[in-house]
């Protein structure tokens, strides 16, 4: 054979297996703007282990009555690990918590499993938000936010949470520091928090906490903390000790408000 056909045969393969996989990736069957993209309901319903979490949320939500509702990303999914049972115990099984993150959500996907089920029928007196790091991470993600972008994703989360539960106080906490150095992904990620900073401005039951600081070195400069974040992104129980010791008065006020 011609040696130039079977380069065009090499080549249409590898179309072929292209297209196929970008029509498989749950990440890229809908094309959206860029700028709308943290706004916009997305599932992860491909992977099992989302599915079978959200479902379980789901379940659980039906037949509960929490105080306190815990929603965001790996960060506070984490909250369910064994080695957090103390915590639990001490910071949170008082208020009959439910914990709806999900690893590796962002914005967008947490407005999805608001709107299928994940906060159906509850009222709770307290719902903390932290989420957005997800939406900034160009190693794991093809498409990372800008501030606004995120920040308007932030907002329609606390706009969903406002019409589900009109009397529900939203704890929202600023994005956790990322890295070991100064990176491009920790310089969006404050940039966020600068704007969702001021929503308290637009809705009084909004209670902004930036807790950033209990993770870093150098007097707030981008130098994580190791001891309390190994990956220099999610803490461990030390550092989930320290973030709940600090909200433990916030949540106590708001729940006797």
């Amino acid at each position: 054979m011609h040696p130039s056909i079977k380069k065009s045969n090499i080549l249409i393969i590898i179309a072929v297996l292209l297209n196929t996989a970008y029509a498989q990736s749950p990440e890229l069957v809908k094309k959206q703007k860029p700028t709308t993209r943290a706004i916009t309901p997305a599932h992860r319903l491909a992977y099992k282990g989302w599915r079978e979490r959200h479902e379980q949320i789901v379940q659980k939500v039906k037949t509960s009555d929490p105080k306190l509702v815990m929603i965001g990303d790996s960060i506070t999914h984490n909250l369910d690990r064994p080695d957090r049972a103390g915590l639990r115990k001490q910071y949170l099984d008082q208020y009959n918590t439910i914990n709806i993150g999900i690893s590796g959500d962002r914005t967008e996907n947490v407005i999805w499993r608001l709107q299928n089920g994940a906060f159906d029928g509850i009222k709770p007196k307290v719902a903390t938000l932290l989420i957005g790091t997800n939406n900034t991470d160009g190693n794991h993600y093809l498409h990372i936010s800008t501030p606004d972008q995120l920040a308007a994703g932030i907002w329609k989360i606390c706009s969903i949470v406002r019409k589900m539960s009109p009397d529900t106080e939203i704890v929202l906490l600023g994005i956790l520091p990322y890295g070991y150095k100064p990176n491009h992904r920790d310089e969006i990620n404050k940039a966020t928090n600068k704007i969702i900073s001021r929503f308290a401005a637009k809705d009084p039951q909004i209670h902004y906490h930036d807790l950033g600081y209990l993770f870093l070195k150098d007097h707030g400069r981008v130098n994580v903390r190791g001891d309390l974040m190994p990956d220099y992104l999610h803490p461990n129980v030390q550092g989930e000790t320290l973030i709940l010791k600090t909200l433990a008065p916030v949540i106590s006020k708001l729940m006797r408000k």
